[in-house]
């Protein structure tokens, strides 16, 4: 099957009443994320299976500009218990897809697939879900991040909740049996009769001349680049533009309708791994905040793809209420009302991703409360009580950020390591408990550590106010 074909055939099944256009706007950006051949010579190349899922992953998205990069990250994510508990021994996501439609045997066993995107603070999380029948019986295996390493593992899958959503509001494309034998059969037939391909060659029209601007970016054959959201308001160029910095190269992509200040480094041409690379792209933006005295922050973002491109601008969640219905009072409670604002304080730096603004204002919600650990006052210590809380408080924080916090603070007691090295490191200038925030190493310890304060600071605001979260009363169980 032709991508020209294949276009025809998932918007019909999957485009939601969507223009043609949009389609094709689809697939140029899943092109241009290298999931699908690139390039008018390659137009009349027959796309393989695992290419024709990829093509089925561009529109778990609902915006076409987001295909590429969706579907570059869900096809690679990893079976839970590793490929002894995946559907047909696959390694990834995308290797499954495939499989459903390489046998007639796979597709009938297939029951439904779940392909999800939640909203997290700062970020999207993707997770798949594959029932199906094998044996007489119903079987499930679930796909999370290739960085979700202890999901990988044997028998992970047995304590893994497969139905637990990512977040409170996650966006699922669910595909059933139907859906892969009717693309099954499409694709066999034009297999079967190889006609030539038929194409107005609109859609390649312009491929030519983005193919020379992004080699004049640095584009080279074999190019895996990481990009990178940036939120600032320092000094930026107006074009496209490749720097040079700290002995490599990379390129600035300028803010516009769609798209938000971003930053794309070739991980293979300037031979630098993710984690430096970020270190390199923060020191980068400290220089540029000096200069300007004004703030740069690096967003997250992706990376494997052949070319540099820009970062589609971040929209925040929000709700709408379509019946205004909100009666809550105004706490009297002058300790009540300081938590509250510190709480927000960490949501904000959250939002900014700023982790150890983050990790000092949920610290402060709780330590409010508590003597400090050296102070001569009778009374708890804020230490004591995170020890006496943590397992209740934290139970609802997804297990795989448990670990990895677990792992950060090593044989470290809870409590020690979240007042020396999280609020301590975050707070002072240090030099026995240091933190560089530039260091992305570092970054990341801290925004681990941010989940942990969150869950703590919710936890003593609801036992010690009894507090409620409804928007219909103020106190919890009423």
């Amino acid at each position: 099957m032709y991508a020209k074909n294949l276009s025809l055939l998932l918007h019909r099944e999957l485009s939601e009443s969507r223009s043609y256009d949009e389609t094709l706007k689809r697939f140029e950006n899943l092109r241009g994320y290298g999931q699908l051949p690139r390039g008018r010579d390659r137009a009349a190349q027959r796309l393989t299976d695992d290419e024709i899922s990829r093509a089925v992953l561009g529109y778990v998205p609902t915006q076409s500009g987001w295909a590429g990069h969706v579907a570059l990250i869900m096809g690679d994510l990893r079976p839970v218990g590793g490929t002894s508990a995946s559907f047909r021994g696959a390694a990834s996501l995308n290797e499954a897809m495939a499989a459903l439609l390489s046998k007639d045997e796979n597709c009938n066993a297939l029951v439904s697939l779940t392909l999800s995107i939640a909203r997290v603070p700062g970020n999207d999380e993707y997770q798949a879900k594959l029932l199906f029948e094998e044996d007489g019986q119903r079987n499930t295996t679930s796909y999370v991040s290739k960085n979700a390493l202890t999901l990988g593992a044997v028998d992970a899958e047995e304590n893994f909740d497969h139905d637990r959503p990512l977040s409170t509001n996650t966006r699922q494309l669910v595909l059933n049996r139907e859906f892969f034998h009717k693309l099954r059969r499409e694709v066999d037939v034009s297999r079967h009769w190889d006609r030539p391909l038929e194409t107005d060659w609109r859609e390649y029209k312009t491929e030519e001349e983005r193919n020379a601007f992004h080699k004049r970016l640095g584009a080279r054959r074999g190019s895996t680049f990481l990009n990178l959201g940036v939120e600032t308001t320092v000094t930026w160029p107006k074009e496209p533009t490749r720097v040079e910095f700290g002995g490599h190269n990379f390129v600035l992509f300028p803010k516009t309708k769609e798209n938000s200040h971003s930053i794309s480094i070739d991980l293979q041409s300037e031979r630098i791994n993710a984690e430096d690379a970020m270190t390199l792209l923060n020191r980068f933006l400290s220089v540029l905040s000096w200069c300007d005295d004004r703030p740069a922050i690096l967003r997250d973002g992706w990376s494997g793809n052949p070319l540099p491109v820009p970062v589609p601008r971040r929209d925040m969640a929000s709700s709408i209420m379509m019946i205004w219905m909100f009666h809550r009072t105004m706490p009297e409670d002058a300790a009540l009302l300081n938590c509250l604002s510190y709480y927000r304080e960490g949501l904000n730096a959250a939002e900014a991703e700023i982790a150890s603004q983050e990790v000092l204002s949920f610290f402060k919600v709780f330590e409010t409360g508590f003597k400090h650990f050296d102070s001569r006052e009778i009374g708890p210590k804020t230490r004591e009580w995170i020890k006496e809380v943590f397992v209740e408080a934290c139970k609802d924080v997804l297990p795989e950020r448990l670990k990895r916090f677990d792992e950060d603070r090593q044989e470290k007691t809870v409590e020690k390591y979240v007042y020396e090295n999280c609020r301590v490191a975050a707070a002072h200038a240090s030099k026995k408990f240091a933190s560089d925030v530039d260091t992305y190493s570092e970054t990341r310890r801290l925004a681990v550590a941010a989940e942990i304060m969150r869950a703590l600071a919710r936890h003593y605001v609801r036992t010690t106010f009894n507090f409620s979260d409804s928007y219909l009363s103020d106190q919890e169980g009423r």
